[in-house]
């Protein structure tokens, strides 16, 4: 929201709205932090405790890890040691040598190789068991080799769930007994595919201080016969004049973006992580099988790096191709009604090139959208000053003002002499009053009831609002000959009364 930030009343709203957040914040420390007054109950030492011995299943110590087997529901695949150009260290899957090694997580190999080399079981469940199939181990679910520079190894099998709690049966090479071992310490092993440890974050996360400024959005889909766009609003030339919305759809309507749910698709693009890579360098068949050879939706955002020196670096692209959606059957647990949800859909984006991902549905809010979702259903409120003229038509009433001068030496033309300002001015109020109240966009519209239009002094193109009749005691609301909204029938009535009121010198009402 562009305002005077010189203005005394702004400093005031400012801090005011700073200070309640400070207190606020205050409280919800002094809230969590408390202390518990229980009475008897109250602890005031400090608890520790030590594994049992019995529990700690690390292997012994056998040098260096080489590699490490990995099988599992989703396949097989070894984790193995390299040497990058620097000569560092690190890790990468056998058969995928050809992918960048930026694009691989080390700290998710590093938490594999902590989670079977540093164990602490649940507790033992047998010793040296003579029938290893009652649990689940004669048939593993996921089985872990692990396998030292020096020849040595050791293998990790994970059988069959305990029925007490979120814990697995486990069984190591180097002990032979049976463990229960918590499921989400063994997640690494039972779940992950060598595409678990490619990077997910798609796009750049920015804070205030280097956060590009965004000058146009844009999105494609297949499903809309137009594309959405948004776009930044000038700055206003003058330092009195008031902007209160940065941004304005401009198709398929001319609609301002809504202050308060607008930064949820404004914002949406930048920190975008995906669940999981798909496909590293997908094949044509690959991009066929998502949807990303013709993608179902495109999402274009230009943006300008006001700190970059060098002109080319301003300049800031970031794009989404959308493919097709992944869905499942789920069924209703009380009805039984098994119905196909969406869970996601197929992505690539211009920052992580050559990666197809599987996003979820939530985090694509332009996959999913209406295209008036995120429009503001207050429209055309621009700063009276900033007007050339305001022309007006029903039946009965037409009239044109012209607006000179700025907030301290502005005056009325009207009918070619100077008018009251303020009743002008009571009157605007009224024009920019007018609140869609739900949206409509069908092309069937009443007769004819009022039109008003307004003229800038600058290079902005004439705006007009033109109301119509509906047949449900609503009066439909279109901007630059697009329908956009329904609101009251009060407002079309008490309009017609103001605008002669107006002409006549009569009392201009507000409400309606």
């Amino acid at each position: 929201m562009k305002i005077n930030t010189r203005s005394k009343n702004f400093r005031i709203i400012l801090f005011s709205v700073i200070g309640l957040a400070v207190l606020a914040a205050v409280v919800l420390v002094l809230t969590l932090t408390a202390p518990d007054n229980g009475g008897d109950d109250e602890q005031t030492g400090t608890e520790t405790t030590t594994a049992d011995p019995a529990l700690m299943l690390q292997p012994e110590n056998k040098g260096e890890i080489e590699s490490i087997y990995i099988e599992n529901p989703n396949g097989s695949f070894t984790v193995k040691k390299a040497v990058n150009k620097s000569g560092e260290d690190i890790w990468t899957i056998e058969g995928y040598e050809n992918v960048k090694e930026s694009l691989w997580v080390q700290s998710s190999f590093e938490s594999l190789v902590d989670s079977l080399t540093e164990m602490t079981a649940r507790s033992v469940v047998e010793e040296k068991p003579s029938d290893i199939g009652q649990y689940g181990l004669d048939a593993p679910t996921a089985k872990a080799q692990v396998n030292y520079e020096g020849g040595e190894s050791f293998t990790l099998l994970v059988g069959g769930n305990v029925v007490s709690g979120s814990a697995n049966y486990i069984m190591t090479s180097d002990s032979g007994s049976v463990y229960s071992y918590y499921t989400h310490s063994l997640s690494a092993v039972m779940n992950n595919d060598p595409m678990s440890y490619i990077n997910n974050v798609t796009m750049p996360s920015f804070d205030s201080s280097d956060a590009p400024a965004i000058k146009k959005i844009t999105v494609l889909r297949k499903d809309w016969e137009q594309p959405l766009i948004l776009e930044e609003l000038p700055e206003p030339e003058s330092e009195e004049s008031i902007q209160v919305y940065p941004y304005t759809f401009t198709s398929p309507y001319d609609v301002y973006l809504d202050l308060t749910n607008g930064s949820a698709f404004l914002n949406a693009m930048f920190g975008l992580t995906a669940e999981k890579a798909v496909y590293v360098d997908p094949t044509e068949d690959q991009l066929k099988e998502t949807g990303l050879d013709d993608p179902f939706c495109e999402v274009d955002i230009l943006a300008v790096n006001e700190q970059a020196e060098d002109t080319q670096e301003k300049d800031m692209v970031f794009r989404l191709f959308v493919g097709n959606p992944i869905t499942e059957d789920v069924t209703d647990e009380e009805t039984g009604v098994t119905t196909n949800q969406l869970k996601g859909f197929y992505g690539m984006t211009n920052q992580v090139k050559d990666v197809i991902y599987y996003f979820s549905a939530d985090s694509l809010v332009w996959a999913t959208m209406e295209p008036t979702q995120y429009m503001s259903k207050l429209f055309l409120m621009p700063y009276i000053y900033d007007l050339d003229t305001v022309t007006y038509r029903d039946s009965e009433c037409e009239f044109t003002a012209t607006v000179e001068g700025g907030a301290e030496t502005a005056k009325i033309i009207f009918n070619g002499e100077e008018g009251d300002l303020g009743r002008f001015q009571s009157f605007y109020q009224f024009l920019v009053s007018c609140r869609g109240e739900e949206i409509y966009t069908d092309d069937e519209k009443g007769d004819f009831i009022a039109e008003f239009s307004y003229t800038y002094d600058d290079d902005r193109e004439k705006d007009t609002v033109t109301l119509y009749e509906s047949d449900d005691r609503k009066i439909i609301v279109a901007i630059n000959g697009k329908n956009i909204f329904k609101t009251k029938w009060n407002y079309a009535t008490r309009l017609l009364e103001n605008a002669k009121a107006y002409l006549n010198g009569g009392e201009i009402v507000l409400n309606f």
